[in-house]
């Protein structure tokens, strides 16, 4: 009993890996297309900049996951898929594009109102 019971959450497990797994190409790519659309200022950069931010630093930075709403389809995709690559191949979105701490210290510089201790000051 106890052995089919380990097998099937093996199986389960394993099921589940394949269904997230996701390629570095795909999570580069994800990056880049929201980096490009957090860096203008528009509902959906504000959500595109929480998604970055929250997974580059989420101690400083908090997504609000209804703001997903405000996202065409594409970058819901996007979105998705970097938090995917962030969780299943371990590796921060920064290191995942070209210049990417450079990027991300721009990204902070521009939405710094996201960060958690400066959130709800009027």
């Amino acid at each position: 009993m106890a052995n089919e019971r380990f097998f099937a959450v093996m199986e389960e497990t394993e099921f589940l890996r394949q269904k997230l797994t996701v390629t570095e190409r795909d999570y580069s790519e994800a990056v880049s297309s929201l980096i490009d659309l957090a860096m203008d200022d528009t509902s959906a950069s504000r959500a595109a900049a929480q998604i970055l931010l929250s997974t580059y630093n989420g101690n400083s930075y908090h997504m609000d996951l209804t703001d997903l709403c405000v996202l065409d389809l594409k970058y819901v995709e996007q979105a998705l898929i970097v938090l995917r690559g962030r969780v299943m191949l371990s590796k921060e979105p920064q290191e995942m594009i070209d210049y990417g701490q450079t990027k991300f210290s721009e990204l902070e510089r521009q939405w710094e109102h996201l960060y958690v201790k400066n959130r709800h000051k009027d």
